[in-house]
């Protein structure tokens, strides 16, 4: 595999992506054990059949592809490369900020 030959293209970026993902996991995993569901079927089947280890193998497979995407794509337009990774964080930064919204209003109440 090439990726792993040489220095990452997005040294930066990266660890945010660390960040969201893993914020994804934790916040979702305390929405669930306070009553709530999880809106995304895949994630939802996931956590199913393999509980908390499920929805970390889940994200993390993801993060994952979207790192080998970033480095493949980057390497022939790095630009390009650099915004899917900017896309991933956004997207995974999402559900962060709605399960916060949500836990802000479950404390609230």
């Amino acid at each position: 595999m090439r990726v792993l030959s040489r220095p990452v293209l997005y040294p930066d970026l990266y660890p945010w992506l660390l960040l969201v993902a893993s914020l994804d996991v934790m916040l979702t995993w305390v929405c669930l054990s306070l009553g709530g569901s999880e809106f995304n079927p895949i994630a939802a089947r996931f956590i199913d059949a393999g509980g908390l280890g499920g929805a970390i193998a889940l994200k993390f497979s993801c993060v994952i592809v979207v790192v080998v995407a970033c480095e493949e794509i980057g390497r022939r337009r790095s630009a390009m490369g650099r915004r899917v990774g900017g896309w991933a964080v956004a997207l995974n930064a999402m559900p962060v900020t709605a399960a916060l919204v949500q836990l802000g209003t479950y404390a609230a109440a």
